[in-house]
């Protein structure tokens, strides 16, 4: 029986017709369970039939039975590396981990399986482990430069970013084109404010993104270079979206009308994140009478109060995180979400190409990334941007993929209830008490040379003055500090604020006198943590999104005289403040009577008209 079986199976293989000749082969495993021959056999067929899970048990037990047989072994390898490829493509990374690190127990000697390994681990967030595998195919292959990129990735997100500047120039020795890598480069050397030939890289990227539709410079990381325009930024954006995302054309058309509308919010930063103090009570104040409000979250989990009071806040709530873009957009599909809102974009761990894919729903783009999401074949990936008169003035608007929502206020929403700092005085932070107190709590790539030179410029006008800053990483301290003894400036007079507790760390801005704000990417949440606690912004208008959120805050509360349109302003504006303490409370008296009836600091107002411009979309 089992003879004629096999000629029956070998039959089936010579025309063709794999699955068949399994299904044979199969019939004579049950007959002959200890055949190894077979066993082999089907492995084989499984492969070829790109069944590798299937193969790998074949080829697991034949191994096990011969130990030492080469190609046994590979062809074991390759169905455990192809079923883990495939695991990771379906963003099962758990199930691919599994698979590269069983993989490695048979051949410790291949650099692509550590490279595979650590990709996936760097998905399941475990970075460190990623790192560690990272190493082990470099010590295998100094050769490869995305295996270089990959390590410099990792390098960056464990702080070492001294490393990842080596990592990613060794990357660009071996393949100049790897402009991904070259854009990490530069805006690692942002972080550390290491200005040195940075122009040069500034100057490149833009000329990349002006002449190379294939490069893949990420679109967060180019809003941040000073030389980039708002068109170039959608350029960017632009190749970015077609060089990730295929669209497939369906027809839109609208959910059936239900009892309330359905909103959908989507982030990757449901947790203890800047965003948490714009958008909490956006979801807390929606009328629920008219709306019900859901929760896409795709965020690393965490135990904090923020993301545990934020999740708490909507009516229904899915986790995404751990599902592909194919799983989400079913999920979402059927709860049939009328509006969704992406508050993340293109900042980390971003789930952009879930939106164009919803059947029936209209998708916005707001508040997490600040510009266009671009167009994918012509058409915008995303219906609307919010935004506001003064972050995209009408001649702009050419520069967005999408249409134009406009708030008659800022685009920018802001938590009620800031903390207020009862407790702490200057001297708990190092400040002298009788110090006039620049301060600037912007993360460290915002801080640019030509802003720099301009606070020193302040700090030798008046030397009684002292500028605070957010402590971000060593290098950028030493950076900062080395710049202004160059300058003549000492640089004890530089004071960079310790991470705190975040409550403390809003609070604490009351200690301050003025908030310098950056140029060309501004203050964000920042500048409304600065405003809450009354404390006047000196902020630069540029001409990019990123380049005027601050102004939005500052015209939308009637502040329009700390807007300046040029380096020499900001300094005469900043100069003013200092010198006139009665203009100083003048300022201030208007910023704390502009917040008591400002849609931006009052979120119930805020949302009413949120709401009436979610309702007419549908």
């Amino acid at each position: 029986m089992s003879k004629i079986l096999i000629q029956e199976a070998k039959k089936y293989e010579s025309e063709g017709n794999i699955s068949q000749a399994i299904i044979s082969f199969k019939k004579v495993l049950q007959l002959e369970p200890e055949n190894y021959i077979i066993q082999l056999e089907l492995g084989n067929l499984c492969a070829s039939n790109k069944q590798f899970e299937e193969a790998a048990g074949y080829f697991r037990r034949c191994l096990y039975q011969f130990k030492d047989n080469i190609e046994i072994k590979n062809a074991l390898c390759f169905s455990l590396t192809s079923f883990g490829n495939e695991y990771y493509l379906e963003s099962n990374f758990q199930l691919s981990e599994a698979c590269f690190e069983e993989v490695l127990e048979y051949e410790k000697n291949n650099w692509v399986y550590y490279y595979n390994l650590a990709n996936t681990q760097d998905k399941l967030n475990k970075i460190s482990k990623a790192y560690e595998n990272y190493q082990k195919a470099i010590q295998l292959n100094p050769n490869d430069a995305d295996l270089w990129n990959n390590n410099g990735n990792s390098e960056r997100k464990l702080g070492y970013l001294d490393k990842a500047l080596i990592s990613y120039e060794n990357a660009l020795k071996i393949k100049p084109a790897l402009f991904h890598a070259l854009a990490q480069l530069t805006h690692q050397k942002q972080h550390m404010c290491n200005w040195h030939d940075i122009d040069k890289y500034f100057q490149k990227i833009c000329s990349v993104v002006n002449t190379n539709a294939e490069a893949l410079i990420s679109p967060f990381a180019f809003v941040a270079n000073p030389l980039s325009s708002s068109q170039d930024q959608l350029i960017c954006a632009n190749q970015w979206t077609q060089n990730h995302f295929k669209d497939r054309p369906f027809k839109k058309e609208k959910w059936k009308q239900k009892n309330k509308v359905r909103i959908g919010y989507l982030s990757s930063d449901f947790k203890l994140h800047p965003l948490y103090f714009l958008i909490r009570d956006v979801i807390r104040y929606h009328n629920r009478d008219i709306f019900d409000i859901y929760a896409y979250d795709a965020s690393p989990h965490e135990n904090t109060n923020e993301r545990n009071t934020l999740i708490s806040l909507f009516d229904f709530y899915r986790d995404i995180s751990s599902l592909n873009d194919e799983k989400a957009i079913s999920l979402i599909n059927n709860d049939e979400i009328d509006i969704f809102i992406d508050l993340t974009g293109y900042t980390n761990n971003s789930r952009a190409f879930i939106a164009p894919q919803l059947k029936n729903t209209t998708t916005i783009n707001w508040l997490g990334y600040p510009g266009s999401m671009g167009l994918t074949q012509e058409k915008p990936l995303y219906d609307f941007i919010l935004a506001d008169d003064f972050i995209i003035p009408e001649n702009d608007e050419k520069y967005y993929a999408e249409s134009i929502l406009r708030l008659p206020f800022a685009y920018q929403p802001n938590i009620e209830n800031r903390y207020q700092l009862n407790h702490k005085n200057r001297q708990d932070y190092g400040i002298p008490s009788d110090a006039f107190v620049y301060c600037a709590f912007n993360q460290s790539f915002k801080i640019t040379e030509f802003i720099f030179k301009a606070w020193l410029t302040l700090l030798e006008k008046y030397p009684k003055s002292i500028l605070w800053l957010t402590e971000s990483n060593s290098w950028a301290t030493n950076n900062l500090k080395n710049y202004a003894e160059r300058h003549g400036i000492n640089s004890e007079r530089i004071i960079f604020a310790k991470r705190v507790p975040n409550e403390e760390h809003i609070a604490r801005h009351a200690l301050a006198d003025i908030y310098l704000d950056t140029l060309p990417y501004n203050a964000h949440t920042s500048a409304s943590d600065a405003l809450a606690m009354n404390i006047p912004i000196v902020t630069l208008k540029g001409k990019t999104f990123p380049s005027r959120v601050a102004g939005s805050l500052l015209h939308s509360l009637n502040l329009d005289d700390l807007i300046t349109e040029d380096i020499e302003s900001y300094i005469k504006c900043a100069s003013k403040l200092t010198e006139d303490s009665t203009y100083r409370q003048d300022i201030t008296r208007r910023l704390t009577e502009a917040k008591s009836t400002s849609p931006n600091f009052k979120p119930q107002l805020f949302v009413k008209t949120l709401e009436n411009i979610y309702q007419k979309l549908i």
